[in-house]
């Protein structure tokens, strides 16, 4: 059985200065709220306008609204009221919402606004309570039946009406199984009954089947599909992992090539791997701090990509066109591109199939401030020619979902794949046993983005901009101070196109930043970005994406004389319980979603301040990291946080690594088998790890990946080249750090550590 709380309803009863003064109506509003709780109906009241606007942000739970107003002549007083209820709409949508009124004023001052504000007209003196208490209680049976998405309401259902004694598998039963032993009773205790009496097998008909895509299933997609702007959407319990490779075995045999964007997730290299497909890669670009910028236009053009098949050396399959192609949008520091252009360039160069890998990005339909800049914009029924477009979303990541909760997203063209040939690959990257309150959570995600979606991003939005600006105030504050402060990656000057005038970041109205592309933009001619060979209009940061730089890199490229190594602050952060997204020399990176409050990032800047506050004592390093100086007394005991800090300065002034890494980003490996060949010598055993020393000239078996932000520093099947090349240079780099700075390792996918040297699994 679901439990009370799931079961009870509320309703909140807002009264105005007028009613709260007057005894009359206070008492009719007593009779009304004493007849909704002899119904079981849970009541709350607030005496203004002003004290419900807490509850409208924070309370999600509540029912219905019963709003007093009297219809007041001024127009102050009616503003109030009409601001109400458009709150009440957006925050709540779909929620009933009763005006409780007396006639008589009612009908002198009523307008069409108001009375589109509200569902009923409820009558105060002339309505019984017990009548009207039944109005809100048919008012909120309603309201409940439409308000879960298809397969969420299914399986409620479902766990409602069944009770039943099940021969099939999970062998849990209902969470049964997990209570006859201590462990598990913990663990039963720990998630709460309705997880474990929801989660059953496929054999349940009344809900449908994900693999087949019936019942609720089949209604939850449509409605995602009709959400997120496709023809089809396919929900997904693998992430988006499992999205991207199930669109490569969907799309791509072994007699095609792919043009792959080298920005790309490990996914990508993996639908590679599975289909045999050969890859020719668009090379992104990097910036001063090791931001990921864009893939150049230039690469996408179409005499480009003919001559990048012509050099391949897999000349076999050279008069094959491209089958397939694969951008990361946005990119993992949040620089989104124009999808419009990009897909105009890439079907000029003949692309029949373009895959916007859209991973941290799910939301972007639902904000004006990325028009254009998302796979599914526009209205899909407007286009029918052209090149498939397709996105793959995880849904769990910056939406509302459980981990490993994902979409795949499909607009048709001309090359068109069917259902049935299309759910042969979804088949072989999903499940037959789903957790079903994954599913559910995807279904809810849709719901929410359906119902609050634009007010629910402008709200991060917000946040996001909130935090910027407080960031950039202080370090003006500082500055003039002559001191040292972070600043956040963004604009350093705001321009209004409708007035023209100009205002620097800290100082910009708050509203233009939350509201408009072009404050987002990268403009060629500025400098703060650091990709100044890019297209007008090509690409814009996303405000969500909040990079913070400490002091070390000068707007010219060039290191400042003293500076403050970013890997340092995130290691304090981290002990406060603040983790970054990325960490670079001079970046830290965090990612703004709907579960931010200025609680949260106000808790982030008093850190940094902390982090100075440190700095400019010079503590020693045991008062801020007291386990790293336990751990490795020999070096930080006696430390001082400015000494460290300084050493770190001082490695990354002479050995560059982030200038190293995009060195090797910047220029592509050669290739000697196709991933596909690589693995295949895995699973023959034809592989040895071999230590950086001996690299030269060696052929990875496997994507070497350093994290964060885990894209690959080579691919499964290319060489790391002669002795000194930048592949090899930069695992010397992680080396000397490792060995100079324990505690402060980096994580390199694909190596391992054998006697202080990274070593790398190689073809024999």
């Amino acid at each position: 059985m679901m439990n009370d709380e799931l079961k009870k309803r509320s309703v909140l009863i807002v009264e105005d200065q007028e009613s709260s003064k007057s005894r009359v109506m206070r008492s009719a509003l007593d009779r009304l709220e004493t007849a909704l709780q002899e119904r079981s109906i849970h009541t709350a009241r607030v005496a203004s306008y002003e004290e419900s606007l807490p509850l409208l942000e924070t309370q999600m739970d509540i029912d219905c609204f019963l709003v007093y107003s009297d219809m007041p002549s001024d127009q102050e007083e009616q503003l109030d009221a009409l601001k109400l209820l458009e709150l009440i709409h957006a925050r709540h949508r779909n929620v009933p919402v009763f005006l409780l009124a007396d006639r008589q004023s009612t009908s002198e001052h009523l307008n069409m606004t108001l009375m589109k504000g509200a569902n009923e007209f409820a009558w105060i003196f002339e309505d019984s309570a017990v009548f009207l208490a039944g109005r809100v209680e048919s008012a909120i049976a309603r309201y409940r039946n439409q308000l879960l998405p298809p397969l969420m309401k299914a399986i409620w259902e479902y766990n409602e009406q069944y009770h039943e004694y099940s021969w099939a598998a999970p062998g849990h039963q209902g969470g049964r199984g997990f209570t006859k032993s201590p462990a598990g009773k913990k663990f039963y205790d720990f998630y709460g009954e309705n997880l474990f009496r929801t989660d059953t097998g496929i054999e349940r008909s009344s809900i449908g089947s994900l693999l087949d895509h019936q019942g609720a299933f089949r209604d939850s997609e449509i409605l995602a599909a009709r959400v997120f702007g496709a023809d089809e959407s396919y929900s997904l319990v693998g992430g988006t992992s499992s999205a991207n490779r199930t669109l490569f075995q969907a799309c791509v045999t072994d007699k095609d090539f792919v043009l792959c964007d080298r920005n790309c997730h490990k996914s990508i290299e993996q639908g590679l791997i599975l289909t045999g497909a050969s890859p020719v890669y668009m090379v992104p670009t990097r910036n001063r701090y090791g931001i990921i910028g864009p893939i150049p236009s230039s690469e996408m053009k179409e005499s480009v990509i003919s001559e990048k098949l012509r050099n391949s050396i897999f000349s076999r399959k050279a008069d094959t066109p491209l089958a397939y192609s694969v951008v990361t949008n946005c990119t993992y520091d949040g620089i989104c591109y124009n999808a419009k252009r990009v897909e105009e360039l890439l079907s000029k160069a003949k692309l029949p199939r373009i895959h916007f890998d859209e991973a941290w990005y799910a939301y972007a339909r639902f904000h004006e401030i990325y028009k254009d800049h998302f796979a599914m914009r526009g209205n899909p029924a407007a286009r029918r020619s052209g090149p498939a477009i397709y996105a793959t979303h995880s849904t769990h990541k910056l939406l509302n979902a459980l981990s490993q909760a994902s979409y795949i997203h499909l607009r048709h063209g001309d090359r068109k794949i069917d259902f049935d040939r299309f759910n042969q690959a979804y088949m072989i990257h999903s499940t037959t046993s789903p957790l079903y309150a994954i599913c559910a959570s995807n279904d809810v995600a849709t719901a929410m983005m359906q119902e609050s979606g634009p007010e629910l991003i402008r709200d991060v939005i917000a946040e996001a901009v909130d935090f910027r600006q407080a960031v950039a105030r202080l370090q003006e504050e500082f500055s003039e101070r002559g001191e040292w402060f972070f600043q956040s990656w963004n604009p350093e000057t705001i321009r209004c196109s409708c007035t023209g005038k100009n205002f620097a970041f800290a100082k910009a109205p708050r509203e233009l930043l939350i509201s408009r592309q072009s404050c987002w933009v990268l403009d060629p001619a500025e400098n703060w970005h650091g990709f100044p060979a890019l297209e007008e209009n090509y690409a814009m940061l996303d405000p969500i994406k909040v990079s913070i730089l400490s002091p070390g890199m000068g707007s010219d490229g060039k290191f400042q004389n003293q500076g403050i190594p970013a890997q340092l602050v995130s290691a304090f952060l981290y002990r406060e319980g603040i983790v970054p997204t990325r960490t670079t020399d001079f970046q830290l990176m965090f990612l703004f979603s709907m579960g931010i409050t200025k609680g949260k990032w106000g808790t982030l800047l008093n850190t940094l301040l902390k982090f100075k506050e440190y700095y400019d004592k010079n503590v020693p390093v045991s008062t801020i990291l007291p386990e790293l100086a336990k751990r490795y007394p020999h070096i930080y005991g006696n430390m001082r946080l400015q000494t460290l800090s300084d050493k770190m300065f001082e490695f990354i002034t002479e050995n560059d690594p982030t200038g190293t890494l995009n060195k090797a980003f910047s220029a592509l490996p050669e290739q000697k088998l196709i991933p596909r060949k690589a693995y295949e010598r895995i699973v023959e055993n034809q592989v040895e790890f071999v230590t950086s020393d001996r690299l030269e000239n060696r052929t990875s078996a496997t994507a070497v990946i350093p994290y964060p932000p885990g894209i690959p520093l080579l691919m499964s099947g290319e060489s790391f080249g002669p002795a000194g090349s930048p592949w090899i240079n930069y695992l010397h780099v992680l080396e000397k750090w490792d060995r100079l700075f324990p505690g402060f390792e980096h994580v390199t996918e694909g190596a391992k550590v054998i006697d202080g040297k990274y070593a790398v699994l190689c073809l024999k």
